[in-house]
């Protein structure tokens, strides 16, 4: 067993000893050792955060990446809490936001894409819902270099209540669904692939992913926007606002991204920024390597320290114009 693997079974073994009532001191004293030990990665967040939010001082800046570190730890939490959630549990610990547009778009019948930002705890979110007597599917990471502790941990717990999905299936089992009229969440601020939409995200350009507006162009299905604030003692805030973009190409995805930006902005504890140091880093790599190449960990295998730095931007044209290298895989 790796020293990853016995860290992971530890908080595992906490989770059980503690408890709910002591979920948030276990998150302090993790996102405490996360903030201390990433040590010279913090310049890093620090950079993107201190452009996103000028007006901020240096003090407040820190603090919010404190607070981000912490809601990342209950983010983790949640990977094993989770297993232990039921019917009778999940009434008491989800607070909800305009869930009547989730009811009013199930009820239309057409299906419904839920798409969600990297942002308070995204994973745990379809599981709640699935919970909460909602026909759910989701587009997962098949967590294929996580540790097996963790990747029991979600898919396992996932399967007992929804299908889940993965980005290298045909999309055969979507149409399906989406004509049965269920909801499928889908994160279009993970990989964009060869397919992807290039968007401005928090002031650099990213490469996003199309598959919402694509399906919702060819099945004219709904599009909600959702986001599960991760709160103290593991409880959840989720919340769901209207997406009806004026075009389903490119200007939607932009459309979309404006949103999840406004959104990212209004919690920036819950805000998943290493999700945009992730992506930014990306967007770099790809410009020197002058196309999109077919799996993600060939761009992450490619990075260099330079493709880091948050004041190495490119141009939004510069990138835009850069598409997917022979035989890419099409995006997710």
């Amino acid at each position: 067993m790796s020293l990853r693997e016995i860290y992971y079974y530890f908080i595992s073994c906490l989770t059980k000893i503690l408890g709910f009532r002591g979920a948030e001191l276990l998150a302090g004293i993790l996102s405490f050792i996360r903030y201390s030990g990433n040590r010279k990665k913090n310049s890093i967040y620090l950079g993107h955060l201190s452009r996103i939010f000028p007006e901020m001082s240096l003090p407040r800046l820190r603090s919010i990446l404190k607070g981000y570190w912490r809601v990342h730890q209950r983010a983790l939490l949640g990977l094993f809490y989770s297993g232990r959630f039921n019917r009778e549990i999940v009434p008491g610990i989800v607070s909800w936001e305009n869930r009547d547009l989730l009811d009013e778009a199930v009820k239309e019948g057409k299906g419904v894409l839920l798409l969600v930002p990297h942002f308070g705890d995204e994973r745990t979110l379809h599981i709640l819902l699935a919970i909460s007597g909602y026909s759910m599917h989701v587009i997962s990471s098949r967590y294929a270099d996580a540790p097996e502790i963790l990747k029991e941990a979600r898919l396992k717990v996932s399967r007992r209540w929804h299908h889940v999905a993965f980005p290298d299936e045909p999309l055969r089992w979507a149409y399906d669904a989406i004509e049965r009229g269920e909801v499928i969440q889908i994160s279009p601020t993970g990989w964009g692939g060869s397919k992807g939409h290039w968007v401005e995200s928090f002031g650099v350009p990213v490469l996003a992913s199309s598959t919402p507006v694509r399906l919702a162009e060819s099945r004219g299905c709904r599009m909600l926007i959702a986001y599960n604030c991760v709160l103290p003692g593991m409880k959840y805030h989720i919340a769901f606002q209207r997406f009806d973009p004026e075009r389903l190409d490119a200007s939607g995805t932009e459309q979309l991204f404006s949103k999840f930006e406004a959104i990212g902005k209004e919690y920036p504890e819950q805000y998943n920024w290493m999700n945009l140091v992730i992506r930014h880093r990306e967007t770099n790599t790809i410009a020197r390597l002058g196309n999109i190449p077919k799996k993600e960990s060939v761009v992450e295998a490619a990075a260099v320290h330079a493709d880091w730095d948050p004041e190495n931007i490119k141009e939004f044209q510069t990138v835009s114009s850069i598409s997917g290298s022979p035989g890419s895989a099409r995006a997710e």
